[in-house]
Formats: structure tokens, C-alpha cells, sequence
């Protein structure tokens, strides 16, 4: 059983509560569309965990039974606190990469593509850093760390990380001296020229002190939030690929293979002009954001269509509790089948918020084979004749809200067509 289970609905609570908060306050800091996206693939990136961190768990327990250098006793505190530190230390490095070299941004620009800064944003993961970033962790292994060590530590991190997500808590003083809070995790989220390649830190903001990339937010110059190439779009498949395309398509064309590796390995924005015309290895991009042009990504949101992306979302989100339930059970063929299922849910419901009319069509059938499914009981796991009823009633009520979105669109055709999913 995973442990973000426990988390997950603690998570959803707290985002619920900040979305009250915020509208007490008169402020907002959601957008359904925006917040349902970032949940969504935060379900995506959970499916690939599923399907891998074992892997890393494994040969990370293997690395410190061949190599480790020192033998640990848990029953220290000491032990523990180290094992803190160094996680806290190395994600720092793994971070900065992240967003330093190319390659390493493509999969993590994912978690940047929100042009809105709440708490579901820290739920929207990158599905394919995992599959390299344990690489960063390695020294505590070959240093002995114990597995149960690193695995809290980094149950930890992500967890201490969740609340830094938000507008709605103010500086906090001394407290942010050592510690990331979420006035300097706003910075690090910016598009603004002042915020990029600043405060990588996760739990103590000593690092980015003591390495020169520490930024305070700027209360005269508001922070705006996203990536300088915006993602412009809901599909939580694109957001975790498109600049890998892109990365793909500049190293294909690229002249030489002393370019095609600047591509791969220079920061994010190089070309080989901008170069050029600096003399330098820097990002070319820095210098094209202006705050004043920035436009929030927006697609028309009528009643309806928000009302079934909150249903399908809720349907969604009980297949992924259920997925992490039974995963360490399921043969590999089956784990991708399943998670896929859940990710074609997720891009589905993507297609209906940018307002293409076959997605309602492509939705209705999706519905209809997943709820007609469970009703005939042929699914993943036993079905229960009280899953069967619940089933019928689901079906029911999502056929009779596609209804209403599709009649919605027809009202207004020139808002819901020609939107680019």
C-alpha cells in the first residue's frame, strides 16, 4: 500500500479548506479547470510511481548492502536527523539540475506549467523525473544510510512541501530564516526575471542561502506564476511530454553534435545564436518575459462542463485510491492496463474542459465501457453487487450530465469550437 494513501485525503481536506479561506477572504486562488488539471496529474505521476519505486527502493537497499560504507543503529535519533539533512541536502542538487539543464527541465517543467500558485499545484508531479532523480540519492546509500531511513526522509520531504503551495500565508518571520516557507517557494515558482533559478530548497532554505540562488519576493513586483513557454492546455499527457517533443525536434535539427548536446545539457532557452551573440552558455529566454503582456491561459468554462469535470474528477480520484490499494497485488500487465484506464480518464476529461465537442461523444462512450464494466463485474478485482448498483447510478448521472454539457456547447458553438486540447 502506498504511503501517499494516508496523505492524499489530508491533501484534498486542505485544499477544500484553502478554497474556503480564499473566498472568506475574497481572494481567488483556484480555478476549476487549472486545479482539476493539476490533481489529475498528480494522479498520472502516482500511476508511474506505482509502476517504479520499487525499483529504486530495491537497488537502493542493494546499494547500501554492497557498498554502504558505515553500519547505522535506527534506534538513534541521530540517525534519523541525518538522514533528513543529507535527503534535504541532495534534493537541493537534484532540484537545481531540474531546472539548469535541459533535459532535466523537460520533466520537470511539469510542475511548473500552473499558472496559478494554490495547493493542488504541489500535487501536479512530474511522471518521468522519478526515473532519473534517485541518482542524486545514491551518496547516502554508498554512505550506509539505512533504506527505512531514506524512505521516511523522503515521505517527509514531499509532504512537508505540500503546504509551501499557497497565496494565502503571509512572511512568517524568524521561521523562514532556516526553513522554506511558502514567501520563498512563491519566488520559486515565478516567471518573473527575478524569481528564475531561485530557491530550490525543499525543507531548509540554508541551501539556497549559503549557494547563491536565494531570492526574497518582491512586494512591489508581484509574482506571476508558470513557465516562460506556457503549456497552454489541460491535458495532463501533453504537460508531462511537450518539451520533451520540443527537445526532441531541436536536437534533430540541430547542426553537429556539439550543439545537439548543448540542446540536451545547456540550461533551458539556449540556442546556439543566442550563444552566439553572448559569448555565453545562458538561457535565452530570460530576457523575453515581460509581466506586463503575460494573459492567463483560459478556455471557456460554462456551468455544465464544470459540473461534470467536478463529478468525473470525484470518479477518478476513487479509481486512484483503489489503484494504489491493490497495485503491489497486480501482475505488471494489469498495473498498466489499469493505470492506463486512469490516465485515459484524465485526458478525456482534458478534452471536454478545452470545448471539443467529440470529446463529449468520446467521454459518453468512456463512461459507458468503464461503468458497463463494473456492472458486468469484468473488471481488475472482484466486483460486489453493491459496486454493481453503484455503478448503474454512476453511469446514469454522468450520461445525463454529458447531455447537458453537449447541449451547453451546442448554445454556444463559436466559444466551444477551434480551442486547441
Amino acid at each position: 500500500m502506498s504511503l501517499i494513501m494516508y496523505a492524499l485525503p489530508v491533501f484534498l481536506l486542505l485544499i477544500g479548506l484553502e478554497i474556503l479561506i480564499a473566498k472568506r477572504m475574497g481572494r481567488k486562488v483556484h480555478r476549476l479547470h487549472d486545479s482539476v488539471t493539476s490533481i489529475n496529474i498528480g494522479f498520472i505521476s502516482e500511476i508511474f510511481r506505482g509502476l517504479q519505486k520499487l525499483v529504486t527502493v530495491v537497488f537502493y537497499a542493494a546499494t547500501v548492502d554492497k557498498v554502504g560504507m558505515f553500519e547505522f543503529d535506527l534506534s538513534s535519533p541521530l540517525v534519523w536527523i541525518l538522514a533528513l539533512v543529507l535527503y534535504d541536502f541532495f534534493y537541493y542538487w537534484a532540484h537545481r539540475v531540474g531546472h539548469e539543464v535541459n533535459f532535466a527541465w523537460a520533466a520537470h517543467v511539469v510542475h511548473h506549467s500552473s499558472e496559478e500558485y494554490n495547493l493542488t499545484t504541489a500535487l501536479r508531479q512530474s511522471s518521468t523525473n522519478q526515473f532519473f532523480y534517485w541518482i542524486f540519492y545514491l551518496p547516502m546509500a554508498i554512505l550506509g544510510i539505512p533504506v527505512e531511513a531514506f524512505v521516511v526522509a523522503a515521505v517527509f520531504s514531499a509532504v512537508y512541501q505540500f503546504w509551501i503551495h499557497t497565496r494565502l500565508i503571509p512572511k512568517l518571520g524568524w521561521f523562514e530564516l532556516v526553513f522554506n516557507t511558502p514567501t520563498h517557494h512563491r519566488v520559486h515558482h515565478g516567471q518573473n526575471e527575478y524569481c528564475i533559478d531561485k530557491n530550490y530548497a525543499a525543507t531548509l532554505i540554508i541551501w539556497d542561502k549559503w549557494f547563491g540562488t536565494f531570492a526574497e519576493e518582491r512586494e512591489n513586483e508581484p509574482v506571476i506564476y508558470g513557465a516562460l513557454t506556457p503549456l497552454k492546455s489541460w491535458n495532463p499527457l501533453w504537460a508531462n511530454f511537450k518539451n520533451y517533443i520540443g527537445l526532441a525536434h531541436d536536437v534533430k535539427a540541430a547542426k553537429g553534435w556539439r550543439n545537439k548536446l548543448m540542446y540536451l545539457f545547456a540550461p533551458p532557452g539556449w540556442t546556439p545564436d543566442a550563444e552566439r551573440q553572448s559569448g555565453a552558455v545562458e538561457p535565452a529566454a530570460l530576457v523575453l518575459f515581460d509581466p506586463a503582456k503575460f494573459t492567463l491561459f483560459e478556455t471557456p468554462a460554462p456551468f455544465w462542463q464544470r459540473v461534470y469535470g467536478v463529478v468525473a474528477s470525484c470518479c477518478s480520484l476513487v479509481m486512484i485510491f483503489h489503484f494504489m490499494l491493490v497495485v503491489g497485488e497486480m501482475p505488471i500487465p494489469v498495473r498498466l492496463a489499469y493505470g492506463a484506464l486512469i490516465i485515459f480518464n484524465a485526458m478525456c476529461i482534458a478534452w471536454i474542459f478545452a470545448g471539443a465537442r467529440w470529446a463529449i461523444a468520446l467521454e459518453a462512450a468512456r463512461v459507458a465501457l468503464v461503468f458497463g464494466a463494473l456492472m458486468a463485474a469484468l473488471w481488475f478485482v472482484q466486483v460486489t453487487p453493491a459496486i454493481q448498483a453503484v455503478a448503474a447510478i454512476a453511469l446514469l448521472i454522468s450520461l445525463l450530465l454529458l447531455f447537458k454539457v453537449y447541449q451547453e456547447s451546442e448554445q454556444n458553438l463559436p466559444a466551444s469550437e477551434g480551442v486547441n486540447a
